[in-house]
């Protein structure tokens, strides 16, 4: 299996979610810190099951499906799924502790998803943008303000 993208979101969330945890530890409540922990991590799971189920089951015209591969993968989202009502009509942690925990994986996607792709763009302007802008500029000559585009 080749290299998921996904890798460091997992790894950043769970990271800040340890960090985040042990401070509500201190600060807040026992039960808080491992609801907020256990949350980031039951995202984390469900974001790499939803990845897993991807991979397996979409797939260029001509590449056989791995049957094994998919049904695992929708398994463990279904179980992942069903652990989360479990806990949430439990309530063996505070729910605002779910709330936080899941808010973690979220940002990280965000900042992560931000980070990474200012990694990936040019360092200076392309010698095509010139002709590319100049073209966009003058597109809508002829046009009437009526005309749908």
């Amino acid at each position: 299996m080749p290299h998921s993208p996904l890798a460091p979101i997992q790894f950043w969330t769970i990271f800040v979610a340890a960090i985040a945890a042990a401070a509500a530890w201190f600060y807040i409540s026992a039960d808080f810190a491992q609801g907020l922990f256990l949350t980031a991590l039951w995202a984390t799971v469900g974001f790499r099951a939803l990845e897993g189920i991807l991979r397996a089951g979409v797939l260029p015209k001509g590449h056989p499906r791995n049957e094994r591969a998919l049904l695992f993968w929708v398994v463990v989202k279904l179980t992942v799924y069903g652990l989360a009502v479990w806990v949430l009509f439990s309530r063996p942690f505070p729910p605002l502790s779910h709330a936080v925990g899941f808010t973690l994986m979220m940002a990280v996607l965000v900042v992560v998803g931000a980070t990474s792709s200012a990694n990936h763009r040019p360092a200076g302007p392309r010698q095509d943008d010139d002709a590319s802008q100049e073209d966009d500029a003058h597109s809508d000559e002829g046009r009437s303000d009526n005309e749908i585009v």
